[in-house]
């Protein structure tokens, strides 16, 4: 009778052993039979594991005095290489950047120089041009409106009184985030790019010098 019992016990622990594992290799069958089954609907140029986000185009926003912003858009998501030169070569990705260029500054009141990096970003935020792309980075451009972020600042001794062109140190910015996220739902935000802390940000559109002579870049 023991013996019965123990034999029994065992094929008991066998089956609930056995038992979880046999279903799980079935439904791994039945899934890989469904997926041979079923058609690949995927584009052959989007049918690859290298992918990344790519920047698409600088588009340089200006008024009549050639000062405004520099807006910088990126695929909205990771793309192929073949991807990402269809959606560059795209008409109406060209055309959208075009409207954007000539329908902006009229939608400022020609004024550019003077108008809020946020209200701005706003706009260009609804602005429609593709599904495939988004606002990477805006930044502040033209002479006179750059000349904004080199000005004295009294609470920070020696501050840079010119910019570099080239870096771009000083210069008011924002990011995807801001652009994509922050702004449209009410927020405003200020950054300067190279700035002594790379997240170093304002409420306000603080016009003077955020970084020093000694923290310059070259």
């Amino acid at each position: 009778m023991k013996q019965l019992r123990k034999q029994a016990d065992e094929f008991v622990f066998m089956t609930t052993t056995i038992g979880p594992r046999a279903i799980l290799v079935f439904l791994v069958i039945v899934v890989g039979l469904l997926r041979m089954c079923i058609p690949d609907k995927t584009d052959p140029m989007d049918n690859s594991i290298n992918k990344s986000s790519e920047i698409v185009a600088h588009v340089m926003v200006r008024d009549s005095t050639n000062n405004g912003f520099r807006v910088v858009y990126a695929t909205a998501e990771p793309v192929t290489d073949e991807r990402f030169a269809e959606i560059c070569t795209r008409t109406s990705v060209r055309n959208g950047f075009e409207s954007l260029e000539k329908e902006a500054p009229i939608h400022f009141g020609n004024n550019l120089l003077e108008t809020d990096i946020c209200d701005f970003a706003l706009y260009v935020y609804r602005f429609p041009i593709d599904k495939d792309i988004r606002v990477h980075n805006i930044f502040v451009t033209g002479k006179e409106k750059m000349d904004f972020y080199v000005r004295d600042n009294p609470n920070l001794p020696r501050c840079a009184r010119w910019m570099h062109h080239g870096t771009e140190q000083g210069n008011q910015y924002l990011n995807a985030n801001d652009i994509n996220y922050y702004i449209p739902n009410g927020g405003r935000i200020y950054r300067y790019w190279k700035c002594r802390y790379l997240l170093q940000t304002s409420d306000t559109d603080e016009r003077f010098s955020h970084f020093t002579e000694e923290e310059r870049l070259y």
